[in-house]
């Protein structure tokens, strides 16, 4: 996964070093906003949640590609007037956060994982009158890469949509 740059753990470690003496030095007693010391780009804010998921059921991580998070973006913006219309599809996972509030990645992706709860490895079934096809998406042992997107939706809503390769969720298969 890439970033806008990325910089050698040494010059990174100076850098943070610095920032954090020039707002240490900088604090006045006013409430002012908050500083983000580490700023990541959005594949990372996806990437890790979905990474400790699929470690915890010891499903290897996925690579986050441009390509895939292009295509996710291309497939959410043709709901930017109505996200609500958007819906799960082979390979693609949908969140919707509503209105008034702000949305992270790790809020898709942890209603995504709160699916598991409905699952049954056993049997290979979700609950009667659950889903669960989204947190199988996630762990599905056999997709390799994935790409993530977010759009400010005309209702004020957020929708979230990540495109898996290849696509989970295999009739008669275990997702791992």
């Amino acid at each position: 996964m890439e970033c806008a740059s990325r910089t050698s753990s040494s010059k990174l470690s100076w850098r943070l070093l610095l920032v954090g003496a020039v707002l240490l030095a900088s604090t006045t007693g006013s409430a002012a906003a908050p500083r983000r010391l580490l700023q990541t780009c959005i594949g990372q804010d996806f990437d890790v949640p979905h990474a400790h998921l699929r470690a915890k059921n010891d499903v290897r991580p996925l690579k986050y590609t441009q390509e895939l998070s292009d295509r996710a973006a291309a497939w959410a913006a043709q709901y930017k007037g109505n996200c609500a219309a958007a819906s799960p599809a082979a390979g693609v996972n949908v969140f919707l956060g509503g209105a008034g509030a702000t949305w992270l990645p790790s809020d898709a992706v942890a209603a995504w994982a709160e699916e598991e709860q409905h699952f049954d490895l056993g049997s290979n079934t979700c609950a009667d009158g659950k889903g669960c096809g989204r947190y199988t998406q996630m762990v599905w042992r056999d997709s390799k890469e994935f790409g993530c997107a977010t759009v400010d939706c005309a209702s004020g809503e957020t929708l979230m949509v990540c495109h898996y390769e290849p696509q989970g969720n295999i009739m008669g298969q275990k997702p791992f």
